[in-house]
This record gives C-alpha cells, structure tokens and sequence, in this order.
C-alpha cells in the first residue's frame, strides 16, 4: 500500500477521527506526500491537474483564491460532511450522484473555476486524488514564491532561537525560504528529524542510539566470528 493510499483509509473512514484528529492525520502526511508520490502515476496526473488549474486561475487573478478553496475543502467541507469524501471517491457511486452533491455542496458557494474544477475531475474519475492535486497545487505556489515546506519532527518543542537558527541553515543550505512545518514525536528522545525534499537530516538521539547498537551488535558478531575461527584453528 501507498502511503497516499494508507492516507486516504485513515482521513476517509467516517467517524474514527475527530476534526483535531482529522488535521494531525493531515498535517503528517501532507508535507511529504508529494515529493514520496511524484514518481508514482498519481503523484504525476495530479501535478499535471495542478498546473492546469494553476494557469486558468493566474489568467483570471484567482490563483489565492483557489489556493483557500482547496484549504478550506480539506479542514472544513470534508470534516463536517461525514463520509462526502469517501462518496466522491468511490468507484462504485455514478458521475451523476456525484456531480449532483457537487452542484448541491458547491455551485455558488465555490468560485465558478472550482467548481468547474471538481465537476472535471468528476468526468474524468480524478476526485480519488483530489487532495494529492490540492498538495501539488500549493506546492506550486509556494515554487513561485521561491518557498520550501520543510518538515521537521522534533522531540520537544522548538523555541524561537532555535527555530530561527534552522530556519537560517536551511536558507542557506537550499537558497530558498523556508517553511517549517513542525511535528512533535517524543519517542526521538531528542534531536531533529529533517526531511527537505527527498533528503533525510537525522540528528536525533534515537538515531544516535541505534548507531551505537548496530555497532556493539557489528563488534560482536566480529568477535565470537573471531573465536570460532580460533578455535577450528
């Protein structure tokens, strides 16, 4: 399974999360979603979505805009609709039944180039990757701003010289403005876990740790290797 895939299952099975739960689920996917996908066939049709939808609405100065409509699906429409996104997914719900929950959710209340947007996906069988298509789209946006969404899992929490001081190194490092998107997870002990792009930074102590004892388990396996062979000698 896809982490996409893996994913979808936990943010679409109706009533297991709770919209703070809902938001954790996709926070810890989301930054990293794109880049792990992008080789992959829906990580590509959903960028070629994105760059699509992207020019029509650069043409009529709607870029923002579309840009809080794809935030606004993900953290209020689909939360307070129980199950709509695993509707609009399903494979086994017609074209029709969905573009009528799509005129009735939508027209009027979206702008008319998204809401034409998701009735094209409709026709198309593509609301399966709709968030992947919203991800790639703010990841195009943030290229034009010469922005990097970095994620970093960190241990405790950040304070502001810190945050600053890695937000400088990563600056430096990329040649481009950082975004940290921070993620707690104590079980790092201590330390960062730096993911930029397709690149892991790993300083954390639970890393460091684990060093240690694939070294001691290397050693003593060299050892008692040392000894049967002394042995037999």
């Amino acid at each position: 399974m896809s982490q996409y895939s893996s994913y979808v299952e936990e943010v679409m099975t109706p009533g297991t999360l709770s919209a703070e739960d809902m938001e954790k689920a996709q926070h810890r996917y989301e930054d990293i979603l794109l880049q792990t996908e992008s080789s992959r066939v829906a990580g590509r049709v959903a960028r070629t979505y994105a760059e699509a939808l992207l020019h029509a609405a650069e043409q009529r100065g709607e870029a923002d805009a579309v840009g809080e409509q794809f935030k606004s699906l993900g953290k209020d429409v689909f939360p307070a609709v129980p199950g709509l996104e695993q509707f609009l997914s399903s494979a086994a719900v017609s074209r029709t039944r969905k573009d009528a929950v799509i005129t009735q959710l939508f027209d009027g209340r979206a702008t008319p180039l998204f809401f034409d947007f998701l009735r094209l996906l409709n026709r198309k069988d593509r609301l399966g990757i709709l968030r992947l298509i919203a991800i790639a789209y703010r990841s195009l946006r943030d290229n034009q701003a010469n922005r990097l969404r970095v994620l970093v899992e960190t241990a405790a929490p950040l304070d502001a010289d810190r945050t600053a001081a890695l937000e400088r190194t990563l600056a430096d490092l990329t040649g481009k403005t950082p975004v940290l998107v921070v993620r707690p997870k104590p079980e790092l002990i201590g330390g960062l876990v730096v993911h930029v792009g397709d690149k892991v930074y790993d300083t954390s102590v639970r890393s460091k740790l684990r060093a240690v004892r694939n070294k001691l388990l290397a050693r003593g396996s060299h050892e008692i290797q040392g000894r049967r062979d002394r042995f037999r000698n």
